[in-house]
C-alpha cells in the first residue's frame, strides 16, 4: 500500500496554474502611475471632504425651505451642524494621513499605524461632537442634525461608486 503524498498530481484539475512575475521598467511603471492618476483624480479623498460639505449645504436649505419656511432657524442649524459632525472628522482623519505620507520613510506599518490612528481620531472627534451638541445647545432639533450627518456619511459610497 502506498502511502498518500500532499503533492498534487500534473493532471490535477484542482492545482491554479502558475503564472509568471512581470518585471516592469521603471518607464513603464511612470506610464503606469502616470494613467492611474488620471483616473483617480475624481475619487480623491478630498473630494469625497468636498461631497460632504456641499451635501450639508444642501440639507441646511432644504431644513431652510421646509422646516422653516425660508427662514434661517433652528432646523436650519441642526441640519448644518449635523453635516458638520460628518465632515470635520473626516478632514482629520484625512489631515493625519497626509501627515504620515509627508514622513521621510513611510513604511508599510508607519501607514497602517497612521490609518489606525487617524480612526481612532475620528470616532473620538464624532463621539465628542455630539455629546458637546446635546449638553449644550438642548433646543437642536435630532431629526434634521441625524438626516444631514447620515447623507454626509453616504458620501463615501458615492466615492466608492465613482470609482
Amino acid at each position: 500500500m502506498k502511502a498518500p503524498t500532499n503533492q498534487p498530481k500534473a493532471d490535477d484539475p484542482w492545482k491554479e496554474p502558475e503564472e509568471p512575475y512581470r518585471v516592469y521598467s521603471s518607464e513603464e511603471m511612470q506610464a503606469l502611475l502616470q494613467t492611474s492618476a488620471g483616473k483617480s483624480r475624481l475619487t480623491l479623498p478630498w473630494g469625497v471632504v468636498v461631497g460632504q460639505m456641499l451635501a450639508t449645504i444642501v440639507g441646511a436649505l432644504i431644513s431652510c425651505v421646509f422646516w422653516d419656511d425660508g427662514r434661517i432657524g433652528v432646523y436650519t442649524y441642526s441640519a448644518f451642524l449635523g453635516g458638520l459632525i460628518g465632515v470635520l472628522p473626516a478632514t482629520l482623519f484625512l489631515l493625519r494621513l497626509e501627515i504620515a505620507r509627508g514622513a521621510q520613510r513611510l513604511t508599510s506599518g508607519g501607514f497602517l499605524s497612521a490609518l489606525v490612528s487617524g480612526e481612532v481620531i475620528k470616532i473620538t472627534a464624532t463621539i465628542a461632537m455630539f455629546i458637546w451638541l446635546a449638553f449644550n445647545y438642548a433646543e437642536l432639533k435630532w431629526i434634521p442634525l441625524l438626516l444631514t450627518y447620515i447623507v454626509t456619511l453616504k458620501c463615501y459610497l458615492l466615492g466608492l461608486f465613482r470609482r
